[in-house]
């Protein structure tokens, strides 16, 4: 069986080739990397020429010429696969332990080959703290309530799997430009009758750091807004999560309204709250604050269409993880973050 891994990269190429290095130390032989490039202006291009004809597995690579966006990017990136199951991650990821890609063939062939599922993932390159989102190693099941019970597991890209003819059925860019298209993705897949596969050995190693010590993300946080003109118009993309979670559900024809009530209750009891929280723990409670002005449930049209009990329910939900994310000690969250955050992406 071929395994893809599958990887949508722009620029960061010191952090891809340090991924690729891990890469080469993989135990299992049928493997091709697959790099979809989104017009990156940094020596990307050249970089991975050179490596290709020295590389230990076969090296894909495509260049946009023009810059697509990371939804159209990540789909190129499995679209380009020839391996039976695609291995996604991301350029600052990198695929950890030299025996997961063997463990993971042999997981899939015995349990005869389900179409999508997610592993658990070590963050930080030295710290290598375990985020729990794969509680047991299993066939989880189908079905609408299977899929709204694990979704969070699909909120990072990294070590989704997803078989390719699977994918090549389900596969739409109607959600492009959303940052979440494989939130999407994993959600109406599973709804639609896939089977969904979790496994708990940490397969990924997330956030490889530059040589000066530092993380892809860091001028993302140092850029948030530090007054409340530019944080009042801020978006964190909490919203487009709700939007193409609900959105999945409706092409999937699931019954009935409970899915929308079900997909709310979670963003507002787990998701939001600890962004509030942690927006505030960097030090920016402008940020925070603008989160909760985006979150405001009355300014979603899916909220506006709920039964009025409903309304009630998830607004005075809102009210108070709003309230207590804003009250929380640091020193309080900084003990809990760790499991906190397990528990957002589960």
């Amino acid at each position: 069986m071929k395994i893809s891994i599958s990887i949508p990269q722009y620029n960061r190429i010191e952090i891809l080739l340090k991924s690729l290095d891990y890469i080469t130390k993989q135990t299992y032989a049928d493997i091709e990397v697959v790099i979809s490039d989104d017009c990156s202006t940094d020596d990307t291009e050249s970089e991975i020429r050179k490596l290709q004809p020295i590389y230990k597995y076969p090296l894909v690579y495509f260049r946009f010429e023009t810059n697509h966006g990371y939804d159209r990017n990540l789909r190129k990136s499995i679209e380009l696969a020839t391996g039976e199951y695609c291995f996604i991650i991301g350029n600052d990821d990198t695929v950890f332990g030299e025996n997961s890609i063997a463990e993971l063939v042999q997981f899939l062939q015995a349990n005869q080959l389900p179409e999508i599922g997610y592993c658990n993932f070590l963050e930080g390159e030295h710290t290598q703290n375990l985020v729990n989102r794969a509680q047991e190693t299993k066939v989880q099941g189908t079905g609408i309530d299977c899929a709204l019970n694990h979704v969070n597991g699909f909120s990072f890209v990294g070590g989704i799997i997803v078989r390719r003819d699977a994918f090549n059925q389900y596969n739409t860019d109607r959600y492009d430009g959303s940052i979440y298209s494989q939130m999407y993705l994993g959600l109406y897949m599973v709804a639609k009758g896939c089977r969904l596969f979790t496994i708990s050995t940490p397969m990924v190693l997330k956030d490889l750091q530059f040589k000066d010590g530092s993380l892809s993300w860091s001028p993302v946080r140092n850029a948030l807004p530090t007054t409340w003109s530019k944080a009042k118009n801020y978006h964190s993309g909490l919203l487009s999560v709700l939007n193409v979670l609900i959105a999945a559900c409706v092409d999937a024809k699931s019954e009935g309204e409970d899915f929308v009530y079900r997909i709310m209750k979670r963003m507002y009891s787990i998701t939001f709250p600890y962004w509030v929280v942690q927006y505030k723990y960097y030090g920016n409670y402008y940020t925070a604050l603008g989160l909760i002005s985006e979150m405001n449930p009355w300014s979603n049209h899916n909220f506006r269409k709920m039964k009025a009990w409903a309304k009630l329910k998830i607004f005075g939900l809102f009210i108070g993880t709003s309230i207590g994310g804003l009250l929380l000690p640091f020193s309080v969250f900084t003990k809990l973050q760790s499991r906190l955050y397990q528990w957002v992406r589960r």
